[in-house]
């Protein structure tokens, strides 16, 4: 039974049957581009910066059934970038104007946060984010 894989073992180094290291060249990794590839974070509402378009605001709704500790305890878990103290403010802008704007950041991390959000016990939906056209 062959698999057609060839294995270069050397018996004059390191002992007999030891397998050599494989060469690989580590400097076409470049440490500076995993950060973009990585993707955005996030960033919260009054950041402004350079939008690519495809930008998705996350939004708190309000509901009779949450309440401050409620906001201040599940949104900093769903959404890393909002401490507790930016949840509260959140929870009261929600409650004046009816929702407020937690986050913007790329569509597949606002579903994300969305959902995280919803699995807590809170209301939110996604929208596109129209303020950087």
């Amino acid at each position: 039974m062959s698999t057609g894989l060839t294995v270069k073992a050397s018996f004059t180094k390191g002992g007999p049957g030891v397998l050599e290291r494989p060469t690989f060249d580590q400097s076409q990794f470049d440490p500076s581009s995993q950060v973009l590839e990585g993707g955005d974070i996030g960033r919260l509402r009054d950041k402004r910066g350079v939008g690519s378009g495809d930008s998705y605001r996350v939004l708190l709704i309000d509901d009779s059934r949450h309440s401050e500790s409620l906001v201040a305890k599940v949104l900093p878990r769903a959404v890393p970038s909002v401490t507790p103290e930016d949840a509260r403010k959140l929870f009261h802008e929600s409650r004046e104007n009816g929702v407020a704007v937690v986050i913007v950041t790329v569509k597949e991390h606002a579903e994300f946060y969305s959902q995280m959000m919803i699995r807590g016990g809170l209301r939110s939906v996604i929208e596109p984010d129209s303020s950087n056209v």
